[in-house]
């Protein structure tokens, strides 16, 4: 080892050493604080990953052997593979937010090492500085030395826009990872209004804002509710590991479980349950904490015996309600699950800025360089919510990152569209011709 010329032996070696600090200072320091390369301390970090690769770009320019090997592609290979390794770890173990709650499923050899919260180890962070450094090199030398005559311009686009934008997506997602603000804003519409506080990192501390939002009201769609049959001792659902379900999106509509026919004679999304002396039934009720009311016959196929009810899942107005068979089982409705939730606001800055519009799941509203997002509603009231969780996120150097993606996909692009350069024929091949 270490005689030139150098192989995969000898940076993988310098690979894995740069691994091996990474977990000694992981057992040393603990796991890295969320905030705990954030600005200035990200620039600083950035300048000198700069400075570093473009130094070992000069040197590997003027013949320099580590440096072109570190800036070759031996290196590159190596520390790819070492991330990838820890990349994989990560992939097959759960990782979680080292400020929320770990829970009691959590593996405690697992949680030590580091490996159910791999991005915020100090290996992790070692292995990519390694990558990044190889690769601005790389690119940086490819930069320095220009195209060679005897290289297609195809070669050379392709090989720069590829790097490059690598290279500018995997710094920039280095140095905006401390950047990120993440808050979460609980609105409630009842108030009648904007609210200014949120809290973060699962803490119940209050931050102001630099924006307000006021919730003017809530909407959530279901899915069609559904009947299944569970076990009236136990509340387990039949048959056990394959529930029967029953999914009413008309009326009537008709299903069959074992001996028993049930068959859904009126279904009303809006309803509430009138009991007189001696019977009970649902009529529609327009007016908050309305439940799905379906009316159920129920007939034994054997016996001939008839059972006939009405079935909800409840509100926190009006209680569940199922509907009981002779044979310990009964018919019930599970909570209708949410199709699709939003929320109608009006958004605020102290500038005097202002916007109207609507939240949805996946479709966040940006505003003053933030992105708010609708994640939750409050579940006990369900289509009745009038609060809104959203989560307000503020990445700056997101924009950088799409820079780089973007050079990597005209990269990509160039590679089919530009030209490729003639093949020239070798001597034996000239010799047949």
């Amino acid at each position: 080892m270490w005689r030139d010329p150098w192989s995969f032996v000898e940076a993988f070696v310098i690979a894995s050493a740069i691994l091996v600090v990474g977990i000694l200072l992981h057992f040393t320091l603990g796991p890295i604080p969320f905030h705990g390369f954030a600005y200035p301390l990200n620039i600083i970090g950035g300048v000198g990953i700069l400075l570093l690769s473009l130094l070992l770009a000069i040197l590997a320019r003027r013949g320099n052997r580590i440096a072109t090997f570190l800036t070759g592609y031996k290196m590159s290979i190596a520390a790819m593979a070492i991330l990838m390794g820890l990349s994989i770890i990560m992939g097959l173990t759960r990782q979680i937010e080292l400020a929320a709650p770990h829970g009691a499923n959590l593996q405690e050899p697992v949680h030590a090492v580091g490996f159910s919260y791999v991005l915020s180890t100090w290996y992790f962070l070692m292995s990519y500085l390694l990558l990044l450094v190889v690769l601005g090199g790389t690119t940086f030398t490819f930069i320095l030395r220009g195209r060679r005559r005897n290289m297609p311009w195809s070669r050379y686009i392709a090989f720069l826009l590829n790097h490059l934008g690598l290279y500018i997506a995997l710094f920039a997602g280095l140095l905006g990872a401390h950047d990120l603000q993440r808050y979460r804003m609980q609105v409630d519409a009842s108030e009648n209004r904007p609210e200014w506080r949120a809290t973060k990192d699962f803490s119940t501390e209050l931050y102001d804002l630099p924006l307000a939002i006021e919730l003017e009201r809530f909407e959530l769609e279901e899915y069609p509710p559904k009947l299944m049959i569970i076990d009236s001792r136990s509340g387990e659902t039949l048959p056990a590991g394959h529930p029967w379900q029953l999914s009413v999106e008309k009326t009537p509509i008709m299903g069959t479980y074992k001996a028993w026919k049930i068959e859904v004679l009126q279904h009303l999304p809006l309803s509430a349950p009138v009991v007189s002396r001696d019977s009970m039934h649902f009529v529609e009720f327009g007016s908050t904490g309305a439940v799905h009311g379906i009316e159920v016959r129920a007939t034994n196929q054997e016996t001939g015996q008839v059972v006939n009810g009405w079935v909800t899942s409840g509100s926190y107005l009006i209680p569940f309600r199922a509907l009981s068979l002779p044979d310990s089982t009964s018919i019930v409705m599970p909570d209708p699950e949410p199709k699709q939730f939003r929320s109608f606001v009006s958004i605020y800055s102290p500038n005097d800025k202002f916007v109207k519009g609507k939240i949805t799941v996946n479709k966040p509203i940006k505003f003053d360089g933030w992105d708010i997002y609708q994640l939750n509603y409050d579940q006990e009231m369900g289509r009745w919510s009038t609060v809104s969780v959203f989560e307000i996120v503020r990445d700056p150097w997101l924009p950088a990152v799409y820079v780089g993606l973007l050079l990597m996909l005209l990269g990509a692009i160039s590679l089919f569209v530009l030209p490729r350069p003639a093949r020239i024929p070798s001597p034996t091949e000239k010799k047949k011709l």
